[in-house]
C-alpha cells in the first residue's frame, strides 16, 4: 500500500474543480486523493513548481497488431533516437516513433502522463493484446474494439434490431475486455475485401444493401441505449481525401437528433480531425494542389452544433508511422509515396484491415503545410475546450513525444509565427492561422490534456483532476506559469512539458525528474454489461451461428481468457438490463 504524501505550496490546475493556479496543498493516502493526511505523511515541498492531474490521452496506439507489424516492416524508425539503456529499475527498448512496449511505458510516465486509452483493438486479436498490455508498465490503459465492418453488426443494422445490436456491443466488450466502441471508415474497409473503398455516407455497402450513415447511426444509438461511459468513437469515410470536410460534417449530421444517455449532451466523438476537415479553394477541385484549412469552418461548426467531441490528430513534422484500420486509404497512401506499405486483414472477412505506410511530413510540402494548420486553427477558434483534446494520433502524426512542441503552437502566438516562417507558403494564403491571437492558458491546456479527456471517455468521477476521492495520479512540473510569461517564452513550454519533475501514480512516485523510479503495472479498465438474460441468451446463440457461418475462425478464438487479464484488470460493472430482448 502506498504511503501518504503531501505535495507542498504547489501551483495547482484542477479544471474540473475551477482550480485556476492556486498555491495549495494536494494530500494523497492508499492511492487517492484526501482531504488530510496524518503527521507521518512524507513532505514533499514543490513551492513554485506546476502542479496537474496525471495526464489523460484518449488516442494513442500503443497495442495491437497494426503496431507490432509497423516494428518488424521499418527497423530504421528504431534508428531516429539512441535506443533506452537498461538501468536497475528499467529495461532496454528502442525509442523515436515506433517504442518497444516497455520504452513506451517509461516515455509516458517520464512525460507526466498516468493513463493512455488504445482506440482501435480488432476483437479477433484481443488475446496478443492482452499479452502486450502485461509488457506496458506506469500506465492505466483502455481498449476500444471496432465494429464499422463487421458482418454481426452488419445483420443486426439490416434488421433494425438495435437490441441486438447492443447485445452484441456487450458481448464484444466482455469476450475483449473493451471500454467502448471504435468506428473506422464504416463500410470502407469491408469493402476492401472487394478492392474498394467507400468514401460517401450513402454508399451502399457491397453485398448487405445498407450504408454507413446507417450504421454509424445504429452503433450511436446502441452505444446510447448501454449507457457506455464513452461514447461512439468515430473515424468517419473519406479520410486524407481533399474536401473531406463536407462528409464528416455530413456524418455527424448524420446523429445530431439522437438523444444520449440519460441527457448528455454528447452522443459521438471525432478522431483526428486534422486528417477529416480538409477544404479546398474556391471553385477549387477535390485535388491536392487546390487544397486548404477546414480548420476554422470545422470549429463554426462545432461552435453550433454541441452533440460531438474531437481530438486533434496535430501533425508535428519529421518521421511518423501512419497506421490506421482504414485499409484501403493506406493503400492510395502508399500508391501517393512509392515507400513501404504494410496490409493486415484480421482474417479474411476483413472485419479490420490495417493498413502501414511509412510518412515524413516536411514542413515546406504545401499539403503538409495545410494539414498542420487545420488542428491549430480549429482548436483556437473553438468555444469550448472541453470538447477539444489535444493528441497526435501517435504514430500517425507524429510521436507522443512530441507532445510539448504541439502544446507550445497553442500556447504561443509567438511560436506559432516562427514556425509559419519554416512553412510552404500556403500555409499562411490558405489558412487564418496567423491572424490569430488566441493563446491556450494553462488552465485551458490542462482541460484538453486531462480534465477533458477523462470526461469524455467517462472516467471522470476519478481520473483527470485532484478533488478529493480521485486516483491519486499527479504530474508535477518544474516551471512556474505565475512569475513566467510561457507564450513570450515557448522554448520553456516544450522543455517544461518534455519532462515532469515528478509522476505520481495511484500514489506511488513513479518517475522523478524524467527518470523512472518504479516501474508498476497501471490497471486496465475494462466494462462488464449486465444484459438481462433473455437478451443475453438470444445473442450469444446469434453471434455463435453468424460466426460459424460466415467466418474462417471460431466463435471461441473471441474471448480473452481470464489468466491472461485477472492481474492487470479493473473490471466495471454497467447495468444494461434495461434493453430488452
Amino acid at each position: 500500500m502506498s504511503k501518504d504524501i503531501i505535495l507542498k505550496n504547489g501551483i495547482v490546475y484542477d479544471p474540473k474543480n475551477g482550480i485556476d493556479g492556486e498555491v495549495k496543498d494536494i494530500c494523497i493516502s492508499d492511492g487517492k486523493i484526501v482531504e488530510k493526511v496524518g503527521e507521518k505523511a512524507k513532505v514533499i515541498d514543490v513551492k513554485g513548481k506546476t502542479v496537474l492531474p496525471g495526464g489523460v490521452d484518449m488516442h494513442s496506439h500503443i497495442v495491437g497488431s497494426k503496431l507490432n507489424f509497423g516494428r518488424a516492416m521499418c527497423p530504421e524508425a528504431h534508428r531516429l533516437e539512441k535506443p533506452m539503456m537498461r538501468t536497475k529499475k528499467t529495461r532496454s527498448g528502442v525509442t523515436g516513433i515506433m517504442f518497444s512496449s516497455y520504452t513506451l511505458g517509461y516515455r509516458y510516465s517520464s512525460m507526466g502522463y498516468t493513463t493512455v486509452i488504445e482506440p482501435a483493438l480488432p476483437p479477433m486479436k484481443a488475446l496478443g493484446t492482452w499479452e502486450e498490455l502485461e509488457d506496458i508498465p506506469n500506465l492505466n490503459k483502455a481498449l476500444l474494439p471496432m465494429f464499422g465492418n463487421n458482418m454481426v453488426t452488419y445483420h443486426y443494422v439490416k434488421e433494425g434490431d438495435l437490441s441486438g445490436l447492443a447485445g452484441f456491443i456487450s458481448w464484444i466488450l466482455k469476450a475483449t475486455g473493451g471500454w467502448g466502441v471504435k468506428v473506422v471508415n464504416p463500410g470502407g474497409t469491408y469493402a476492401w475485401a472487394y478492392g474498394k473503398n467507400i468514401r460517401e455516407p450513402d454508399t451502399e455497402i457491397p453485398q448487405w444493401g445498407i450504408t454507413p450513415r446507417e450504421v454509424i447511426r445504429s452503433l450511436v444509438m446502441a452505444t446510447e441505449s448501454l449507457g457506455l461511459p464513452h461514447v461512439v468513437h468515430l473515424h468517419p469515410n473519406n479520410l486524407g481525401r481533399v474536401g473531406n470536410i463536407h462528409t464528416t460534417i455530413e456524418e455527424l449530421d448524420a446523429v445530431k437528433d439522437i438523444k444520449g444517455f440519460k441527457g448528455r449532451k454528447q452522443t459521438i466523438h471525432l478522431t483526428h480531425m486534422s486528417f477529416e476537415t480538409l477544404d479546398m479553394v474556391e471553385e477549387g477541385k477535390p485535388e491536392w494542389k487546390d487544397v486548404s484549412s477546414g480548420g476554422l469552418a470545422f470549429a463554426k461548426y462545432m461552435n453550433k452544433n454541441k452533440h460531438f467531441t474531437a481530438d486533434l490528430g496535430q501533425i508535428t513534422f519529421g518521421p511518423a508511422m501512419t497506421m490506421t484500420g482504414d485499409g484501403p486509404f493506406q493503400f492510395t497512401l502508399h500508391q501517393m509515396t512509392k515507400t513501404k506499405w504494410g496490409n493486415i486483414p484480421v482474417d479474411v472477412e476483413l472485419p479490420g484491415g490495417a493498413g502501414i505506410v511509412p510518412y515524413n511530413f516536411e514542413m515546406k510540402s504545401p499539403a503538409n503545410s495545410i494539414q498542420w494548420t487545420i488542428p491549430l486553427e480549429f482548436a483556437l477558434s473553438v468555444d469550448d475546450i472541453w470538447r477539444v483534446v489535444m493528441t497526435t494520433d501517435h504514430p500517425n502524426a507524429g510521436p507522443f513525444t512530441k507532445y510539448p512542441l504541439v502544446l507550445s503552437w497553442l500556447m504561443s502566438k509567438k511560436q506559432r509565427a516562427i514556425w509559419l516562417d519554416k512553412m510552404h507558403k500556403f500555409a499562411r494564403e490558405r489558412s487564418t492561422l496567423e491572424g490569430i491571437e488566441r493563446e491556450w492558458t494553462m488552465y485551458e491546456a490542462t482541460i484538453s490534456t486531462r480534465a477533458a479527456p477523462a470526461k469524455i471517455l467517462g472516467i471522470d468521477s476519478r481520473k483527470g483532476h485532484l478533488g478529493i476521492g480521485a486516483d491519486a495520479d499527479v504530474s508535477v512540473y518544474s516551471f512556474n506559469p505565475l512569475k513566467t510569461n510561457l507564450a513570450e517564452n515557448p522554448d520553456l513550454i516544450v522543455q517544461g512539458f518534455s519532462e515532469s519533475a515528478l509522476t505520481i501514480l495511484s500514489g506511488e512516485v513513479v518517475a522523478k525528474k524524467g527518470v523512472v523510479q518504479k516501474t508498476p503495472h497501471g490497471k486496465v479498465m475494462t466494462l462488464d454489461p449486465q444484459l438481462n438474460d433473455d437478451l443475453a441468451a438470444r445473442v450469444a446463440s446469434e453471434v455463435e451461428g453468424m460466426i460459424t457461418r460466415w467466418y474462417a475462425h471460431s466463435f471461441k478464438n473471441y474471448p480473452a481468457p481470464e489468466r491472461y487479464r485477472a492481474h492487470l484488470e479493473e473490471r466495471i460493472p454497467l447495468d444494461a438490463r434495461s434493453v430488452t430482448a
